[in-house]
């Protein structure tokens, strides 16, 4: 009987009751695919210092035709995961209103000023701490110290700093070629500002979205190829590596995620858990990671690298946005993966995770951290066993950072913008 009770627990846990209504308030899957999606852009970057390639032997699948399991083509096209964080933005961000127009909880009307001033201070609260902080520890610690300046005044007349600094504080770092390619700054952080400057149409879209979603969605998309391909591509290498990442050449990936959310609170809205559905949808999870991995396993071919990355742009985000959905609507237990405590903590400290991993990946290498004697790089020696120690130390730094960050910076100061400006909501 003892038994019966446990299998029964284990049951519940890992398989759906048929019937189960389907949540869209907060979907909790989407942390573990935020968090796997930034940790493959950290590795990415680790593996750009460390240079350790995974290959695991398989003798055991030999028969199958798999003597081993190789990641390069994810350490070689990590940094492509970057859209997948981007598609998740434009998905949670609308996610509310896609429930509005399925559930018909608010009429899509143009947002009043409270609803927008509310999302402007949300995204502040969230995103400008940490961001700042990081940008601060920067400019401190790294950037003074290598440039020796003689006194204050030399620090601020140095022009170039000066504009440095100024794109980083105003998000706007990777509106030119001296700010972005030329950066003292973390260059990592490009990703934050071109999400801050989506946030600000993001209001305006996301009402076109909700009076014409299909329309809003074309024309968005169409407006993002026609700046990818008749604006970016046609330019030289030099003048192509800053205009890569402009937030036109990613609007249609938000654009995918908002219609992604739309369609995922349709379907919750008018299906239930069933086994075989589910079923279903942990296929299409894992034939679009296959299509995923055979893209770039397949590579930019005879293109540029940089420009292959921008033309497989939008195809990318149609996968990423199956996966994502088929995540959400799989079998329980295929869910459990992405959704579980431990991928909730992940989740929540995946921002700072994102913003500190670079920075010390480069910084531990750069102080010969593990040492290593010589003038040869290790990664370039192949001292396997300085690369698993590096890798070691930078993934620990790097989490320590993420979590002190987290819940010394992040946390109390969104807490303290959230108090300071519901005090003032009071006088409205």
């Amino acid at each position: 009987m003892k038994t019966d009770g446990f299998l029964q627990k284990l049951k519940n846990v890992f398989c759906d009751k048929p019937g189960d209504v389907i949540p869209t308030g907060y979907v909790g899957a989407l942390d573990g695919i935020r968090f796997l999606a930034i940790l493959t852009v950290a590795h990415f970057h680790l593996w750009q210092q460390s240079w350790l390639t995974i290959n695991i032997q398989t003798p055991w699948l030999a028969k199958f035709g798999i003597p081993n399991i190789s990641l390069d083509w994810i350490q070689r096209y990590g940094s492509f995961f970057v859209d997948m964080m981007i598609l998740l933005t434009g998905f949670c961000l609308f996610l509310p209103y896609a429930r509005y127009m399925v559930e018909g909880e608010k009429k899509p009307g143009l947002p009043d000023r409270h609803e927008v001033r509310n999302f402007f201070i949300k995204r502040v609260a969230r995103i400008v701490p940490s961001y700042y902080f990081c940008t601060l520890i920067y400019l401190i610690f790294i950037i003074i110290p290598s440039k020796n300046y003689a006194s204050a005044g030399a620090f601020f007349k140095d022009e170039s700093l000066m504009r440095q600094l100024f794109a980083n504080l105003t998000f706007t770092q990777n509106l030119t070629a001296e700010t972005y390619i030329s950066t003292p700054f973390n260059g990592a952080l490009w990703t934050v500002a071109v999400e801050m400057q989506f946030y600000l149409i993001f209001p305006f879209l996301a009402f076109c979205f909700r009076k014409k979603p299909m329309l809003t969605y074309f024309v968005t998309v169409g407006i993002s190829y026609y700046y990818v391909q008749f604006k970016v591509m046609p330019m030289d290498d030099g003048e192509f590596r800053w205009h890569l990442n402009q937030m036109p050449a990613l609007l249609s990936v938000f654009a995918t995620g908002m219609l992604g959310a739309l369609i995922f609170a349709s379907l919750a809205n008018n299906m239930k858990r069933q086994r075989f559905t589910g079923a279903g949808f942990t296929v299409i999870a894992v034939a679009s990671f296959m299509a995923v991995r055979f893209i770039l396993k397949k590579g930019p071919g005879s293109m540029n690298n940089l420009r292959w990355q921008l033309t497989s742009r939008f195809i990318l985000s149609i996968f990423y946005l199956l996966i994502c959905l088929g995540v959400i609507f799989s079998v329980k237990w295929f869910r459990k993966i992405f959704d579980n405590k431990a991928m909730h903590f992940l989740a929540g400290i995946s921002y700072n995770l994102y913003i500190w991993h670079q920075m010390i990946a480069v910084q531990l290498k750069t102080h010969k951290i593990p040492y290593w004697e010589g003038d040869t790089m290790p990664n370039i020696a192949g001292n396997r066993p300085w690369m698993y120690k590096y890798t070691l130390y930078a993934v620990l730094a790097a989490f320590a950072a993420a979590i002190a960050a987290t819940y010394l910076i992040e946390k109390p100061f969104a807490k303290l913008i959230n108090k300071l400006t519901r005090i003032r909501r009071k006088e409205y």
